[in-house]
């Protein structure tokens, strides 16, 4: 999941704690708002660098007892998304912009004071282009657009001070997205509808979605897609690909996907909102894209005749975060890893299932040799000094190591004790974040064993074990 996304979810958890605090009292002790109404929409603009033009709309009412001068809109990071041409707008007059547009807070300021009781109509809007960031996952092509959950997305920021409150979204909202003619959009919420007509002489299609404040996290893929639909095990797949793929290879690639939702229900419980119809969509790029929650966004190898095992894996890598990314998130400011790896170290469990055999043996193995390629060629960072800030070169070797340090947790502890000791976080930490102590106290009191000493030998110190060695 991509890294601004995570910060964004942390500090909306801990705006909602200082809420939920002040919930005795009837009226905030200081400024406070509520949102009464709040629409999202994106509309693609074709060109030679194609955008999407994104605008928030809200309706906030003063629920504090003194007046409000102010709200403030989290964006998402200006460079990391390519975001340009902001707008905001309070009863429909645009207000001044921020002396440094690029920042990731605007300032919408009221023309007079919002008292108490009052309501305020505000806006925000800009465009988001091409360019692609690995921290970001955000994606505008010709062939189509990625929108990860959450950070593509404006949010209204809870006011300043010790006594300031705000309000969740409401419990239903609406978000929709205006696209060429015959491109499809597979969304968070629930589909309501599709208007079809002419926009600037151009044939378009909007679609129309109902979002609740207990689903996803805003998402979105768009594009050009041909759909097939094949039915396996008790789930629905569905393709979308800019050309039919080969019947084999589609056979292929939804029972691995129906069979790795299975092993991730059996192994981490079904996720609140059950995944029951599967997507696999060929991302607006060559290489496979950040995915969604229900989907694999895979490059365009799955157009080969000869896909094989590498599709099969990035389809289960791309489903993993469904089932635990996208409900509990790693502390991506503080401590990225090991929890970052979680999904990785999954998939690899589903992929050795897949291929039975020896398989466990044998990916533990190619991650040693991965492991053993990176030190030759850098010195070896500690798994908890390792930050998002850190050149890729640093973030791959630790996150090789993270995936490691799980299969040694698992032959240390037990499958069975890891297995529940990640239900019970998944259950109690949903929506938040969890760390490797949260881990390492789940999985002690399910197995009853002192882990601490395996914790820092292979999060703390360099190299890996020879004992572990020796077993694979």
């Amino acid at each position: 999941m991509a890294p601004a996304l995570q910060r964004r979810i942390i500090g909306t958890a801990a705006a909602l704690a200082a809420a939920l605090g002040l919930a005795g009292c009837a009226v905030p002790l200081g400024s406070g708002f509520r949102i009464e109404r709040q629409e999202l929409s994106a509309e693609y603009i074709p060109g030679p660098q194609p955008a999407l033009r994104v605008r928030a709309f809200w309706r906030v009412k003063n629920t504090g007892n003194q007046p409000l001068d102010a709200v403030e809109a989290g964006l998402p990071e200006a460079q990391s998304h390519a975001r340009s041409e902001l707008r905001v707008e309070v009863d429909g007059q645009t207000v001044p912009l921020p002396a440094i547009p690029s920042a990731s807070v605007v300032h919408a300021a009221f023309p007079e004071p919002l008292a108490a009781g009052e309501t305020r109509e505000i806006a925000v809007s800009y465009e988001l282009r091409g360019t692609r960031n690995e921290s970001a996952g955000t994606d505008v092509t010709k062939e189509g657009f990625i929108l990860p959950p959450g950070d593509w997305a404006p949010v209204l920021l809870r006011p300043k001070g010790t006594f300031a409150a705000s309000s969740d979204p409401p419990k239903k909202w609406q978000m929709s997205f205006r696209v060429p003619a015959g491109w499809r959009v597979h969304s968070s919420g629930t589909l309501k509808g599709v208007d079809r007509g002419k926009r600037d002489g151009a044939q378009s299609a909007v679609f129309r979605f109902t979002e609740t404040r207990a689903g996803n996290l805003p998402f979105a893929v768009g594009g050009a897609f041909q759909e097939e639909k094949l039915e396996t095990d008790g789930r629905a797949v569905i393709f979308w690909t800019r050309q039919m793929l080969p019947a084999d290879t589609a056979q292929r690639a939804a029972e691995t996907a129906a069979a790795a939702a299975e092993f991730y229900d059996q192994a981490f419980g079904a996720p609140p909102q059950e995944a029951r119809t599967l997507w696999i969509i060929e991302c607006p790029r060559s290489s496979a894209c950040w995915p969604v929650p229900d989907a694999a966004l895979v490059g365009s190898d799955i157009n080969r005749s000869d896909a094989g095992p590498a599709l099969l894996r990035q389809v289960e890598q791309q489903l993993a975060p469904t089932w635990l990314d996208f409900q509990v998130h790693a502390d991506w400011d503080k401590e990225p890893l090991p929890m970052g790896a979680i999904a990785d170290y999954a998939a690899e469990l589903a992929a050795a299932a897949r291929e039975g055999g020896d398989a466990r043996r044998k990916i533990v193995h190619e991650l040693l040799d991965s492991y053993d390629y990176e030190r030759a060629r850098q010195p070896e960072p500690p798994v908890f000094s390792v930050m998002l800030s850190d050149p890729a070169s640093a973030r791959r070797f630790a996150r090789l190591k993270s995936e490691l340090f799980f299969f040694a947790l698992e032959d240390e502890a037990g499958r069975d004790n890891l297995e529940d000791a990640l239900r019970h976080l998944l259950r109690a930490y949903h929506g938040g974040v969890w760390r490797a102590d949260d881990l390492r106290a789940a999985i002690e009191q399910e197995g009853g064993k002192e882990l601490a000493p395996l914790f820092r030998r292979w999060l703390v110190a360099a190299g890996v074990p020879e004992a572990f060695r020796s077993r694979y």
